[in-house]
């Protein structure tokens, strides 16, 4: 819940207004044409979060550096100030905000920037109790998800001079598409329609889902790996027995089959081995090959450790002769200076000081020298060894090249060492095709876990859709709007405007009030007269706010009307000019059937809604009118007063 305790603006030179209204009551500002109620509209509106500043361009814009709002949270106190724009800028993110269980207002040399506005906005949704709410257009609407906040809040919060009386358009910013969009995709949201379990359902149904793809996904792999049971073993035993792998009978139990692939997948692929002459020769020539692949990694292994080494002694070498030149500076000693002396001023220096003496200094300089030579004379060995082991790794290579091309031009000249060789590879190919298959069994043979979890979850994927369903929302957002409408009803009934003896309704995609007649359905933009427009922009907004207490929705608790009296009369007294008395009193009964509504309402809310009025009329005769006025700006009496300077 928030209302608004204070309206404050501030001067170019240090100086402050306050305008102060009471929670939970009606608070009315009565006053003249051009003395500044209307910008009250655009200064909430400012303070809220707002991309541009709304407030007309005159004093208010020009004799004003802050715009401030004292705010009763359910936390306590806020106050919340923002910058007017600079220049001709619309904007400026320059916000102060400061909370406490109760916060005096501050003054103008304490106001700097605390945050932006987009923190603001989220100070301000984290106040009313807005939720991670993110309404997702239909299946094939191209436009991006959209999150409610508290700028879709505060539509339901203000009604300016010219949107009060608009027959077009019911809700604050409604004119512009965008706007109306928002509002149509986030209203369900703050009707209660979409709950706050409709948030954790949407995002427990997304988690859900990443559940199911994973598990249906590993089953898939496995159903590959595994193919179709016994079949899959069976091939590979099969493929196994025509290498000559293995001898298992067809007539073997699942189990001995899987015994028997786990025996092949562990045994070395056997070697095919003839016994003629060239048969001998080609062994040689293999187990020739052996030897120098043998050398080859030996060698190799022996050059990446001496170059290691030698990396490792440049860097120490390198690092000795830094520190050698550094304990060069002993140089300044005097030698005969005294062993613990200042090298500058020879004052002596406390032995307990724990100072180096100076021949410790140039023993030191002298045995790093001494280990520093040494290294750089162990660098060119170091050089030379690498080059004789690389003189062996290269005649190395050259002799496993020459083993290479004899044991193919071996292989090509004998059809059975030929055949040997694609035996051995066959074998090879079948073997990591077994162990693939076998490696894989543990973690496939036993499925039904995995399907029994796989069946939990797409009854709990079936059970969030249905919660989170269009249908289920649009259900419960008709029963919401049932409620408002009996509101709207028994409102617009209480001032007695045109067609309240018929059921009315919000309609939620058109976002106006229709009349459904025994004729037809008749909408706001058909009903006649400003008095009818204004009285259901008035009564909507109650019944939308009489629901939004009742159910306690995160929306701001206060409703700001600018001049609701404009479609009757502007001053209280004085008949207008060759207007008769009849129509002057009739008029009075109008208004004063709108505010004595508003009293209502308010008081039967019993503090869960404040109500803002900005207005011309000053009913003396009205004692509630008179309790509720908090100001009354005439007579020179003005928002801005006249001797503030301009920027």
């Amino acid at each position: 819940m928030i209302q608004i305790r204070k309206i404050i603006i501030y001067s170019h030179d240090g100086r402050q207004r306050e305008v102060d209204f009471e929670p939970g009551r009606v608070n009315i500002i009565s006053g003249d044409s051009r003395t500044g109620k209307s910008a009250i509209v655009g200064i909430i509106d400012y303070c809220f979060g707002s991309s541009e500043c709304d407030v007309p361009e005159g004093k208010v814009r020009r004799n004003v550096s802050w715009f401030g709002l004292l705010l009763q949270t359910p936390r306590g106190q806020a106050f919340v100030a923002r910058q007017l724009p600079l220049g001709e800028r619309k904007s400026n993110e320059a916000v102060f905000v400061k909370t406490d269980t109760e916060v005096g207002v501050p003054a103008a040399s304490e106001l700097r920037q605390t945050t932006n506005t987009d923190g603001l906005k989220s100070l301000l949704a984290s106040w009313v109790g807005l939720s991670d709410y993110m309404h997702e257009p239909p299946v094939g609407q191209t436009r991006p998800p959209l999150a409610a906040t508290i700028r879709h809040a505060r539509t339901y919060c203000l009604q300016s001079q010219n949107e009060i009386a608009q027959r077009r358009h019911l809700l604050h910013g409604s004119t512009d598409r965008d706007v109306a969009q928002a509002i149509k995709d986030t209203l369900p949201y703050f009707l209660g329609a979409v709950s706050d379990d409709y948030v954790v359902n949407q995002q427990e149904l997304k988690r859900v889902r990443t559940q199911i793809r994973q598990i249906e996904r590993r089953l898939a792999e496995a159903a590959a790996i595994r193919g179709e049971g016994v079949s899959r073993a069976d091939t590979l035993l099969a493929e196994a027995r025509a290498a000559g792998l293995t001898t298992i009978d067809d007539t073997a139990t699942w189990q001995d089959k899987i015994e028997a692939l786990r025996v092949i997948q562990s045994s070395p692929v056997p070697p095919v081995v003839a016994g003629t002459t060239e048969d001998a020769e080609f062994s040689r020539l293999i187990k020739l090959r052996s030897e120098l692949l043998n050398q080859q990694r030996t060698f190799q292994s022996t050059v990446d450790r001496a170059r290691t080494f030698e990396g490792n002694s440049k860097g120490f070498s390198t690092e000795a002769h830094e520190h050698h030149a550094r304990l060069g500076a002993v140089s300044v000693f005097e030698h005969d200076a005294p062993q613990h002396a200042c090298p500058l001023c020879l004052q002596l220096l406390p032995e307990q000081a724990g100072v180096p003496s100076i021949s410790d200094l140039r023993s030191a300089q002298e045995y790093i020298g001494e280990r520093a030579g040494a290294m750089d004379s162990a660098t060119p060995r170091i050089q030379i060894a690498i080059q004789e082991v690389e003189t062996k790794l290269a005649e190395v290579r050259r002799q496993l090249e020459e083993n290479r091309v004899m044991l193919t031009a071996l292989k090509r000249s004998n059809q059975r060492l030929q055949l040997a060789a694609d035996t051995e590879a066959r074998r090879a190919m079948v073997l990591g095709r077994i162990s693939l298959y076998v490696e894989n069994l543990p973690q496939v043979a036993d499925l039904g876990e995995q399907q029994d979890q796989l069946r939990g979850l797409k009854r709990r994927e079936s059970e969030l859709e249905t919660a989170v369903s269009a249908d289920a929302i649009q259900q419960r957002l008709e029963s919401c709007l049932s409620n408002v409408n009996r509101h709207l009803s028994e409102y617009a009934k209480k001032i007695e405007l045109e067609y309240s003896d018929s059921p009315l309704r919000l309609d939620p995609r058109a976002l106006t009030v229709v009349a459904d007649t025994p004729a037809r359905p008749v909408p706001m933009p058909e009903i006649g007269s400003g008095e009818n427009h204004v009285g259901y922009h008035i009564v909507a907004h109650l019944a939308l706010h009489t629901w939004f207490a009742e159910r306690g929705r995160p929306v701001p608790s206060f409703l700001l009307l600018d001049q609701p009296s404009q479609a009757h009369f502007s001053p209280d007294a004085v008949p207008r000019g060759g207007a008769p008395q009849d129509k002057i009193d009739s008029d009075r009964r109008a208004v004063k059937r709108l505010y004595g509504l508003i009293f209502d309402v308010v008081e039967r809310l019993g503090g869960k809604l404040q109500v803002i009025v900005t207005d011309h009329p000053d009913f003396t005769d009205d004692a509630r009118f008179q309790q509720a006025l908090r100001e009354r700006w005439r007579d020179g009496v003005k928002l801005v007063p006249e001797d503030w300077p301009t920027a």
